[in-house]
């Protein structure tokens, strides 16, 4: 296997979409290290689930809020493994918020989690695989980025900011690392959302179904194991974007 005995970092990793990426990559050989803010029992869930695949897993709590965490997250990642291939910026809040309702903690904190710990993410790790065999980096986008959401005014600032640094990071980094973006749609039901509710979106893609973390998980894959691709984005929505 092309990840057999690498490492990737799973911001987020603890449940939802984070879960299953860190599970395919897993799959693949990979070992994994996910990073959780509050959902300890579930990162802990996850990791046995991913030593049940014959991988090692270590989780480790960071609230990406705080900068100064994140180099030092990188730093034990590094020292449980000894080394570092692969990092998904999974990690990401979503709050509805009428744009006049929007005020400067609120801002912070959307734009600190979904932008500014991708970039501090991204930095640690690319210093250590510049000077060793570079590696791949993949930014969790969502629609919003393409398709701005009137009532996520922040988040929609975040993802499309998100965006840019898939760009720009991709030419930076270039020609050791790769980094490319996953914009997923509807393909998991939220939370908080009835059967019902999720059911009936189906009705406004224009491909009248739903997708799964299946399609993510396929897209991760092909961006991990793909040599010749950097600064890309892959929409899995179903045509809403359009």
């Amino acid at each position: 296997m092309v990840w057999q005995d690498k490492v990737v970092l799973i911001t987020g990793g603890a449940h939802r979409l984070g879960k299953a990426m860190a599970l395919r990559a897993a799959e693949l050989g990979a070992h994994i290290a996910i990073t959780y803010n509050t959902s300890a029992g579930p990162a802990e869930d996850t990791c046995e689930e991913i030593t049940r695949l014959g991988r090692r897993a270590l989780a480790l709590r960071c609230n990406q809020v705080d900068p100064d965490v994140i180099q030092p997250t990188v730093d034990r990642v590094m020292q449980h493994f000894g080394r570092l291939d692969g990092l998904v910026n999974s990690a990401s809040v979503f709050y509805r918020t009428d744009f006049f309702e929007i005020d400067q903690q609120a801002w912070d904190e959307v734009m600190a989690i979904n932008t500014r710990g991708p970039f501090f993410f991204t930095q640690s790790v690319a210093r250590y695989m510049l000077d060793h065999d570079g590696g791949v980096i993949v930014n969790m986008i969502d629609e919003s980025a393409l398709k701005p959401s009137l009532d996520y005014a922040h988040h929609t600032i975040s993802k499309a900011a998100l965006w840019s640094l898939t760009r720009l990071s991709a030419l930076r980094l270039a020609p050791k690392i790769r980094v490319n973006a996953i914009l997923p749609g509807a393909v998991l039901k939220p939370p908080d959302w009835d059967a019902e509710r999720w059911q009936a979106i189906a009705d406004h893609i224009p491909l009248k179904k739903l997708g799964s973390p299946d399609d993510v998980c396929q897209a991760l894959e092909f961006l991990l194991c793909s040599e010749f691709i950097t600064g890309q984005m892959i929409v899995i929505e179903g045509g809403t974007t359009i």
